[in-house]
């Protein structure tokens, strides 16, 4: 408030975290699913490859003709290769596609293919449990990701702009008129509508004024703008208050609906007896 016939509203703390926390929330899930389509997925299909080489050396251990001494199945085990998926646009770019079977794959005679796996999992980093039916991930499921992450970035940029754009503007009221947010004056000799009836429960407003002979739009955003802090001497609520003091055009109200019925409701009642009383009257005049 600059001196006492002008009112200014700035945006509120209640908008400005509000945008921050999209900004945040949009860019973090972007992140994530960028890092799970260039990552994340390729990773996963990679582990999963050498989880089915894993499973692959269990069955064949289960051949005699593989487990007949360790040097049998060190040579058998020498001759294989991960199985890799013939759409190799699924993994990372550096994978090896004509990788061996990993070394402790020897070591079949004293173990299982899951202890083993569980050593060699650990080993990497890797985790030791993985689901075959979920996984691997398809290049459709990978594309995905990058259309997410690309949304969620172009929802961050719209946030962002809008952030940055509302930091810039304010409403104000003096006793030449209003004006908007990010607009020129409003004289309030041309405003021929207010409609208020989102102002108790949202804080916004709607003006119909004329300009060149034609009608326009401007809003009152006290959530916005301002807010309704009573510490803060509720700037919002101070301007809205001026803007009707100088308002002479047709006032749009929220009616409530209750009042509306109760007022109805005495009208039927008043109508049912003066109908009542009438026809008392008709009966004694035929009976005269």
């Amino acid at each position: 408030m600059s001196n006492s016939s002008e009112v200014i509203c700035r945006p509120t703390k209640w908008f400005i975290w509000r945008a921050i926390l999209m900004l945040v929330m949009f860019g973090g899930f972007g992140a994530y699913f960028l890092y799970d389509w260039k990552v994340g997925y390729p990773k996963k299909n990679y582990v999963v490859a050498n989880y089915s080489a894993f499973n692959e050396a269990g069955e064949a251990w289960t051949v005699d003709a593989n487990r007949a001494s360790p040097e049998v199945w060190n040579a058998f085990v020498e001759k294989q290769t991960i199985s890799f998926d013939e759409d190799r646009s699924i993994y990372p770019s550096n994978t090896d596609f004509g990788e061996k079977w990993p070394e402790i794959l020897r070591q079949m005679a004293n173990h299982k293919s899951d202890d083993l796996w569980a050593d060699y999992s650990g080993e990497k980093g890797w985790p030791q449990k993985v689901n075959l039916e979920d996984d691997p991930k398809t290049a459709g499921q990978i594309r995905e990701q990058l259309i997410a992450a690309c949304v969620c970035f172009l929802l961050t940029t719209i946030a962002l702009f809008f952030l940055i754009r509302t930091r810039r503007r304010f409403m104000k009221v003096d006793d030449q008129g209003y004006y908007p947010p990010g607009g020129s004056l409003i004289p309030f000799p041309t405003i021929k509508i207010l409609d208020m009836r989102k102002w108790e429960t949202k804080g916004l407003a709607t003006l119909v004024y004329e300009t060149d002979g034609k009608e326009n739009k401007a809003k009152i955003d006290g959530m916005v703008y301002g807010q309704f802090k009573e510490e803060e001497g509720a700037p919002a609520e101070a301007l809205f208050q001026k803007v009707l003091e100088n308002f002479e055009g047709e006032l749009i109200e929220l009616v409530d609906e209750n009042e509306n019925e109760e007022a109805n409701d005495i009208d039927s009642e008043g109508d049912d007896e003066g109908a009542s009383v009438g026809g008392d009257s008709d009966d004694s005049g035929e009976k005269e």
